[in-house]
């Protein structure tokens, strides 16, 4: 039977594919240090020449690898399509998405954090998305600030720290965990931050509600979070 000129164009892209879960499979299992290019091939089903065909190095495979796997895609799409969500709705999403990657993607994350500490080009290249990943919460953040629904004096830089360090930890000492009691603990961890992160903002959450108030000034939001002053007697 005859391939159609549509099959035949799908054909690299569904090898490409190939070749990338195998290899993600084969980091996981053996390093990448004591992964080779033959494993690769071998595993696919095809010539080593056709492999670099696709990847001119493992180096280069690797990076595509964690490019596909790393969150810094889906963390982007969040809040450059937050529009005038609530700031608890964004937030709440962030966390919860963040943490449900690490966990669909448990073993090549370990098996990267574990290469990191031996290769610099993959600690650099992590590096890089964090950074990435970072700078998109952070501005997220200082969005909200310029339109007065968050605090001016909160920190967009702790505030994507606190996210992204929070939910990492959370994921190295929980990550084991069936599927349901992950789910479990970390539905009860996204609800428990993004109600600190909320607060500690002094954001005008909105809750759920598809109209929300309008934002205070910057005086009377600063005036709802602190103290009053005592009266002289």
């Amino acid at each position: 039977m005859a391939v159609s000129s549509e099959s035949r164009r799908h054909i690299p892209q569904q090898r490409r594919e190939e070749i990338i879960s195998a290899a993600v499979s084969l980091f996981c299992e053996k390093g990448y240090e004591g992964t080779t290019i033959r494993d690769i091939a071998r595993a696919v089903g095809v010539t080593e020449g056709l492999l670099y065909h696709y990847f001119p190095s493992k180096s280069a495979l690797i990076a595509e690898c964690w490019r596909r796997r790393s969150w810094h895609s889906r963390a982007v799409a969040i809040v450059a399509g937050a529009g005038d969500r609530p700031v608890a709705s964004v937030l709440g999403e962030l966390i919860r998405d963040h943490l449900a990657s690490l966990y669909e993607n448990g073993p090549a994350f370990r098996m990267h954090a574990a290469e990191m500490l031996r290769n610099g080009e993959l600690a650099s290249m992590s590096q890089h998305y964090i950074q990435e990943t970072h700078a998109a919460i952070a501005e997220y953040v200082r969005r909200n600030q310029r339109t007065g629904w968050i605090h001016p004096d909160a920190d967009p830089d702790v505030v994507a720290h606190v996210i992204l360090g929070t939910n990492t930890t959370f994921f190295v000492v929980h990550g084991t965990l069936p599927p349901d009691q992950w789910q479990i603990h970390a539905s009860d961890l996204a609800a428990k931050l993004t109600q600190l992160l909320v607060r500690s903002l002094g954001a005008h959450a909105g809750a759920e509600s598809a109209d929300p108030a309008p934002p205070a000034s910057g005086r009377e939001r600063r005036a709802s979070i602190e103290p009053p002053a005592e009266k002289e007697s």
